[in-house]
């Protein structure tokens, strides 16, 4: 599986970071646990529900209320957005 980091994603990565609502090592650590185990508990990985975007996922960052969307396409995973609990369901609101 590759990961795609989109600029939308690299752009509210940088802006959470800036905030200190999250430092890298966090982020990083996720992606690198969602690659080995996709399915690990601490993950809380599942497929949206949405209408518009069939391809839809979540993971949530541990210990934190941040969330990763993403869009899987075949073998490759792209990286929407890093985002609070609040700003995920106004995303997921018009599904």
């Amino acid at each position: 599986m590759e990961i795609i980091k989109t600029s939308q994603y690299l752009r509210t990565q940088k802006q959470l970071i800036k905030k200190h609502a999250l430092i890298k090592v966090e982020i990083e650590s996720t992606l690198e646990r969602f690659e080995e185990d996709p399915y690990h508990a601490s993950l809380h990985y599942k497929k949206m529900t949405c209408k518009k975007d069939k391809e839809r996922y979540s993971i949530r960052i541990p210990n934190t209320q941040y969330r990763i969307l993403m869009n899987i396409v075949n073998d490759n995973t792209y990286l929407v957005c890093v985002c609070s609990h609040d700003e995920y369901d106004r995303r997921n609101r018009g599904c």
